[in-house]
């Protein structure tokens, strides 16, 4: 690998290091309002969900998830969503926008929460 690559490459490493840390925010009009991203929860309570949509077109609702696990369909474009108790641990929540035949559209964004 050239001077110049190895440059570009690890640059790209020192750009996407901080990258776990920060919510996935594709869209600005698709938001997680509340828990904030990075929140402490806590472990074996519900733990509502506020969030604001407005999906792009072809959006047709939404879905909740829980580390890449599917928790609930949101129809309502402002709403809170109280996901069921999570056991202590560290967990990424994402909504991702889907069309009629809940197929992702593109549109997500997604926070960590540590439960404890």
């Amino acid at each position: 690998m050239g001077r110049k690559q190895l440059s570009y490459a690890c640059g790209l490493l020192v750009a996407g290091a901080g990258m776990g840390a920060s919510p996935v925010s594709a869209d600005p009009n698709l938001k997680i309002l509340s828990p904030a991203d990075g929140a402490i929860v806590q472990a074996g309570e519900p733990l509502p969900v506020q969030y604001e949509i407005r999906p792009k077109p072809g959006g047709d609702h939404s879905h909740i998830y829980i580390d890449h696990k599917e928790a609930g369909i949101l129809r309502r474009k402002k709403a809170t969503f109280t996901l069921n108790p999570l056991p202590a641990g560290e967990y990424t929540i994402c909504i991702k926008v889907v069309n009629k035949a809940h197929t992702p559209i593109g549109q997500e964004t997604c926070i960590r929460v540590d439960s404890q």
